[in-house]
């Protein structure tokens, strides 16, 4: 079965429980997650960056995760990249730059922090749990595209909870997003039958990150010259987003709404622009960004004012999607899931005979020492 790696536990002791939280404490686990489960171990694994504050908001290099803008493409082929990407050892390609101090390479444009980073290569993780095909099972066509969504929605609601932890966290939940959402894997999110659900998902997004600047905006870090040392690509990476999903059919863009001046989830990205040009932020990363935003309307929208009670509705729109998608039943009528995100979907959080009654050789494709790794709070894997 596939390769696991440890994490710490998440349980606490008594003692811990009984006195305030420190950053060395572990953080209790999420009521998203069942008992058992793998997203809830890579969750926890993740938060152990919570730990290390100071390393893990300081910003690293990495390469281009767009594949086609390098020169180097015939090595990134290679799974074997990928694997080394995923153990946070770098992507493999020659001269590679990543996770190396930003100030070895200070012209560089792609930028992340180490807690960004992490949070891009545990979404990698949940993905993989999500996938019946990965366990040699099938339930339905759309398992791992509404698991993909799953992911998606779990992010939108860790950006919401870290609200209490500081923009630090946020900003590295923005990060994250981005990267997955900009790398193929994720592509498997549009191919969910409920294209209005997806749409409304991904309407989210563009509020979810508009808030996120609105936040930056209020403390006067958006700019070039600001702690926020990734800004303009962060910023580019969420334009490309929203352009790479309009072909299908997700954002549609009307060219007959060209001259758009009121807002319109659709086209957050005009909203990005918009900061961008009324802050002076250089936005960089994508190679493709000045034909991406030459067909925005960056200079129409209107920001919203520093301190704004609401800014950009993130909330709302967040109690809307929870209130219309948050009570359904797996469509293989085994699972049922309560509020948006959560682990129905992952596949380590079905019981045995769920398992077995999915899996090609009616076989539990979990053994027993992986069944108890995942209970001892091991990171499954799929190799």
């Amino acid at each position: 079965m596939p390769p696991k790696r440890g994490a710490p536990s998440t349980s606490a002791s008594a003692n811990k429980r009984a006195r305030s939280k420190s950053p060395t404490d572990d953080p209790p686990q999420s009521s998203r997650w069942s008992a058992v489960s793998g997203s809830a171990n890579a969750d926890a694994d993740y938060k152990t960056t919570w730990k290390n504050p100071d390393k893990s908001y300081s910003f690293v290099t990495i390469c281009s995760p767009l594949r086609n803008e390098d020169d180097d493409d015939e090595e990134d082929e290679d799974k074997e990249d990928d694997d080394k990407k995923e153990a946070g050892e770098g992507c493999g390609r020659k001269n590679c730059v990543c996770l190396k101090p930003v100030n070895e390479n200070p012209e560089h444009p792609w930028v992340i922090s180490h807690a960004g980073y992490r949070k891009y290569v545990t979404q990698r993780i949940h993905l993989q749990l999500r996938d019946p095909d990965n366990f040699g099972m099938y339930t339905y066509n759309d398992h791992a595209a509404y698991g993909g969504l799953e992911v998606v929605e779990n992010l939108l609601l860790d950006y919401d909870e870290a609200t209490e932890r500081g923009w630090k966290e946020q900003w590295a939940v923005c990060e994250g997003l981005g990267l997955f959402l900009l790398s193929p894997m994720s592509g498997i999110v549009t191919m969910a039958d409920d294209g209005e659900r997806v749409n409304e998902a991904f309407r989210l997004v563009g509020r979810m990150f508009l808030n996120m600047l609105a936040k930056l905006d209020e403390q006067d870090l958006v700019g070039d010259a600001t702690e926020v040392r990734n800004l303009g690509t962060i910023m580019a990476v969420y334009i490309k987003i929203a352009s790479d999903l309009r072909p299908y059919g997700i954002l549609e863009h009307d060219d007959d709404e060209k001259g758009r001046k009121k807002f319109t989830p659709e086209h957050y990205d005009d909203a990005v622009l918009s900061y961008a040009n009324h802050r002076g932020v250089t936005l960089q990363g994508p190679k493709d960004i000045d034909n991406l935003t030459a067909e925005l309307n960056g200079d129409n929208v209107k920001l919203v004012k520093k301190g704004a009670k609401h800014p950009w509705s993130w909330k709302f729109a967040l109690t809307k999607y929870t209130q219309r998608h948050g009570n359904r039943t797996i469509m293989t009528g085994k699972k049922k899931s309560t509020g948006i995100g959560g682990d129905a979907l992952d596949i380590t959080t079905w019981s045995s005979a769920q398992r077995k009654e999915a899996s090609f050789n009616k076989k539990d494709p979990l053994g027993k020492r992986e069944i108890d790794a995942i209970k001892q709070g091991l990171v499954f894997q799929l190799g």
